[in-house]
Formats: C-alpha cells, sequence, structure tokens
C-alpha cells in the first residue's frame, strides 16, 4: 500500500526518519483493514532520512551529511506468525493483545560534499544523487548506496539486515515482552514447537 509518513519528503534526523516508518507502517495496517476486511498479520514502514555528524568534519570543519533509514514492523506476535517466524530456540511467548512495532535502522553513511551542497539548498537526496550522478529516479532503483558503493550494496540490500532486525521480538518471542524490551515475564503461550 502507499501511505503516508506524516513527515517531511526529506526527513532530517533519527526521530523524524522513525517517526515516518512507524507511520508508513501503521498506516499500511489500517490500510489493509480497509481494503480486505480483516488486519494483516505484520505491516511494514521504511523511511529514508539524513543526519547531521561531527564524526568526520567537511574541508570548511563544519559537520557532514551521513544517510540512514529506518525500519518498523507492526502487527501481533500470535500463534500464525509466531510459529513461521520463530527461532527453533524460541519455545514459548506471550501473545500480544495489541500490535506492538519492531524498530531498527540501517547502517549509516557520510554523503559526499556534492550532493550535500544540493541538500543544503533545498533539494530532496534522490533529486541531489540523480543532478550529480546523471541518473533518473535513482531513489527507485539502487538508490544513493548503488551508485557510491559501485553496486555493491543496492538500496534494497541496504533495507535488509534492518528490516530483519526490526523482526527480532517475532523471531525471538521468548526473549522480548510485548512491549518490546527485556525477557519477556510471563510466558503463557506455547508455540507449538
Amino acid at each position: 500500500f502507499s501511505v503516508e509518513s506524516g513527515v517531511p519528503d526529506q526527513p532530517f534526523g533519527d526521530e523524524e526518519t522513525l517517526t515516518g516508518a512507524k507511520n508508513r507502517a501503521f498506516h499500511a495496517y489500517t490500510a489493509y483493514k480497509e481494503s480486505n476486511g480483516v488486519y494483516p498479520h505484520l505491516s511494514f514502514g521504511m523511511e529514508g532520512g539524513l543526519e547531521w555528524s561531527s564524526a568526520i568534519l567537511d574541508e570548511d570543519d563544519e559537520e557532514t551529511l551521513w544517510c540512514m533509514a529506518w525500519m518498523a514492523v507492526y502487527g501481533k506476535r500470535k500463534p500464525l506468525v509466531v510459529d513461521l517466524m520463530a527461532s527453533s530456540q524460541s519455545k514459548f511467548y506471550t501473545a500480544d493483545k495489541q500490535p506492538q512495532y519492531g524498530l531498527a535502522k540501517t547502517a549509516t553513511f557520510m554523503l559526499p560534499s556534492s550532493l550535500t551542497k544540493l541538500i543544503k539548498s533545498g533539494m530532496e537526496l534522490g533529486d541531489a544523487d540523480d543532478k550529480v550522478f546523471g541518473r533518473v529516479k535513482s531513489k527507485h532503483g539502487s538508490g544513493t548506496v548503488g551508485i557510491l558503493t559501485d553496486g555493491m550494496i543496492d538500496r534494497a540490500a541496504y533495507y535488509e539486515h534492518a528490516l530483519t532486525l526490526a523482526l527480532v521480538s517475532w523471531i525471538r518471542p521468548d526473549v522480548y515482552s510485548s512491549k518490546g524490551s527485556g525477557f519477556a515475564s510471563s510466558l503463557l503461550c506455547g508455540s507449538g514447537r
């Protein structure tokens, strides 16, 4: 489902980018319900963003711009989903009464100054990428990460690890509470394993 993120087209910082991913996952969850009459087992939201960092300073001794993304998974841990996804190590889990989020962030990488200058002037990363590298709709293809790594990591691969990490409370429901943190304190439901 194509859903709104509720954040600017070019999010900056963790808070704005994470909010966009969570909004997309939630809105996809409700859009599925509207379309199919039932809620999905899980829905997913991805939001790319940028953040300033002093880890490496630019040629003017100013912060550099780094690319990152947040992944959000939204849904309930319930028997069918857990039985399909859970690690063989997971013997018991607590079923969720309400949907929960699983969240993870991608790796980050510094953008070259040619992109940073265009973004500072108000251009979105995908448009800046197209202009600097002479591409069209790169954000729907290999992405900036694809051209900067010479295809070693494309946009899909860039998101893959973070998406898997956003699913850890479904993969290991025995060690995550329904709030997503710490060891589950009450292990009530058998997973059928």
